[in-house]
């Protein structure tokens, strides 16, 4: 039995602090298995963008752990022959799909990003060090908001438009109240919102990932000490944050003007036929996988492969997504908006499949990046297989005790320290 290696190199970093910006540097080795730091972060930022999830030191730590855990499961499933079996062929199509999307998603946006420059890390920092005291208003439309907001401006109190916002009695003072905010522990344009205003004023209405936020700023902690060697320590991992906080802000307006752009036209009896299918598998499975298509009822109209949903033009052609096609970005959709959004469902699986055709078009079939995206996308799903099936209670742990493992942890800090 292997022993198993948990490396704490214990050195001590200088007052102007180590700076790490190798994506290839190795972070953490699980037996033949090396994780790069980029590795890393690329993994840990799709998982913050899918779940909508704020960043947090125990997050990240949890992260690694579970990416440990993921290649060493990863094993096990090939030994026990998981890997080359007709559900895993499958999977390999969908995350080659996802893959072509997510290139071109970087190519096209993150490529043109700026680059977080130095300034930007410094202001993030102080505003990092000092906390605001706000309040807010919240609101489902932008109609709704920009009525309050008209309502503020031509004189009434925040918070007489709190306490109807969120129909509390006139006596309750702390309606709207959020009290103490810190910059990287909220939604991303709250953050921004909030922390660019001066006390006691209120912003223009923010559209966030739960609404449209008035915020007030009440007050600011007292002045935080900032340190030249604590800046340093904590710089690559506000760098980090910061590029996260960009991506998700500028990300969320490029995937709207690349849909805008396709001119999707919807199918409305399609997507009625698609519910009324969904709701009867659902019923008819148990819980077991869904197929679309082929639907045996005896309803007038009756669903297939060939059905349209919706209509959308791309790279000058048209393009007509049929059930066949929702039914093959399904095992990646969240089934429960599936069953009860199923607009919203088809608008998601649409999206990827034109994110996908993109990629093609792009040329990224055969590049590195794309193979790499495959293989991550192969072995988190393999582990989760393992998981599923095995029989042992805690597989991971038995595992660990027969591994070799080895994490540089000072490195760990260095890029992802708060």
């Amino acid at each position: 039995m292997r022993r198993l290696i948990i490396a704490f190199v214990l050195v001590l970093v200088s007052a102007c602090g180590g700076t790490v910006k190798d994506a290839d540097r190795e972070l953490a080795r699980v037996n033949a298995h090396i994780i790069t730091v980029g590795d890393f972060e690329r993994s840990y930022v799709n998982v913050l963008l899918q779940s909508g999830a704020n960043d947090s030191p125990d997050s990240r730590w949890d992260h690694l752990e579970r990416l440990l855990d993921d290649y060493m499961l990863y094993e096990e499933a090939l030994r026990h022959g998981l890997g080359s079996d007709s559900l895993t062929i499958g999977f390999e199509e969908l995350a080659l799909g996802k893959a072509l999307g997510g290139r071109y998603y970087e190519q096209s946006l993150l490529q043109s990003l700026p680059p977080v420059d130095e300034a930007a890390v410094r202001r993030a920092y102080a505003r990092f060090k000092q906390p605001i005291m706000a309040r807010h208003l919240l609101y489902r439309s932008e109609d709704e908001a920009d009525a309050a907001y008209a309502r503020l401006r031509a004189g009434r109190s925040f918070l007489e438009e709190a306490q109807d916002c969120f129909q509390t009695t006139e006596f309750d003072s702390l309606a709207g109240y959020l009290g103490e905010v810190r910059y990287f522990q909220v939604d991303d344009a709250f953050a921004e919102a909030a922390f660019a205003l001066a006390v006691g004023h209120y912003s223009a209405p923010v559209r966030g990932r739960h609404g449209y936020h008035i915020i007030l700023v009440e007050d600011r902690f007292a002045a935080p000490i900032l340190t030249e060697s604590d800046y340093q320590m904590r710089h690559l991992g506000l760098a980090s944050l910061l590029r996260l906080r960009q991506r998700r802000l500028q990300g969320d307006r490029f995937v709207r003007s690349f849909m805008e752009s396709l001119d999707v036209r919807v199918e409305s009896e399609g997507i009625l036929l698609l519910q009324e299918a969904l709701n009867r598998l659902e019923l008819r499975t148990g819980g077991a996988p869904v197929v679309i298509g082929n639907d045996d009822s005896h309803s007038r109209s009756v669903l297939s492969p060939e059905t349209p949903l919706a209509s959308y033009w791309q790279s000058g052609s048209q393009y007509v997504f049929t059930a066949e096609d929702y039914s093959f970005w399904l095992p990646d959709l969240p089934f429960s908006e599936a069953i009860n959004k199923t607009p919203a469902s088809v608008g998601r699986a649409l999206r990827n499949e034109a994110f996908a055709r993109a990629g093609r078009n792009a040329g990224l079939e055969n590049s590195r990046q794309v193979a790499l995206d495959i293989d991550a996308e192969r072995r988190v799903f393999l582990a989760a297989r393992m998981r599923t099936q095995s029989t042992s209670t805690d597989l991971a742990s038995l595992l660990r005790r027969q591994a070799t493992i080895l994490v540089d942890s000072v490195l760990f800090i260095q890029i992802m320290s708060l």
